[in-house]
């Protein structure tokens, strides 16, 4: 296996997977038990004990989100989940938000005046809200949930899926991120490290960069 992967390529290997019956949905299955998983392992006390907070994208990395938010409260957790942009518009991530919307608190961003009142007594919080294929500068929303998750890195748990939103997998130069990008604790990556997880300047926003295995065979892909 390679030491990175571009986002290009991780979309090749995905689409080469999905081909060879290892499908979508099942990979966002992976990625999001994974996540939460290795989520529990880096949690010092008991997860039925701790109040978290998943932020969800609409995109596939917001999916990522649903899964994780579902097996943390599977544990015992309590779990609200937070839509940064509205309900999710992806096909499986669409599927994995049917499978919790009936059985957590969800709370739209797009529909709260102040969405974060009360929120001051978590202890982890998720950011699922942009993959790794995001560039540029994050909307107003996503600007309004960074600033609050990295307020509040001083007393819970910051886990960021694939990346910290803000960042692009491909970028190799601090130029090129959101410099208001959420800093996270820990950073589960998907598959494998994309290009940015390697670069110094992301060590602030990453924290500790793990890789989670979502079941793609990547020599047998290539």
């Amino acid at each position: 296996m390679l030491p990175f992967v571009t986002c290009g390529q991780m979309k090749i290997l995905e689409k080469r997977a999905d081909e060879s019956g290892l499908s979508y949905y099942q990979m966002m299955e992976n990625a999001g038990t994974k996540a939460a998983e290795l989520l529990m392992g880096r949690y010092p006390a008991a997860i039925a004990e701790a109040k978290i907070a998943v932020f969800c994208g609409k995109g596939n990395n917001g999916g990522d989100g649903f899964v994780a938010a579902r097996k943390l409260a599977e544990a015992g957790a309590e779990v609200l989940v937070i839509l940064v942009d509205g309900p999710p518009v992806t096909e499986d991530a669409v599927t994995n938000f049917g499978l919790i919307q009936d059985n957590l608190p969800v709370l739209d961003m797009k529909e709260e005046d102040s969405p974060f009142m009360g929120l001051d007594d978590l202890d982890i919080i998720v950011d699922a809200i942009y993959g790794t294929g995001f560039h540029g500068q994050l909307r107003p929303n996503a600007l309004k949930a960074a600033a609050f998750i990295n307020h509040m890195g001083e007393n819970a748990l910051i886990f960021a899926l694939d990346i910290p939103s803000g960042l692009g997998g491909d970028a190799l130069k601090e130029s090129q991120i959101d410099t208001n990008a959420v800093k996270a604790h820990c950073t589960v990556t998907f598959h494998n490290k994309k290009p940015v997880h390697l670069q110094a300047f992301a060590k602030k926003y990453c924290g500790e960069t793990l890789i989670a295995d979502i079941g793609i065979d990547e020599d047998a892909l290539w």
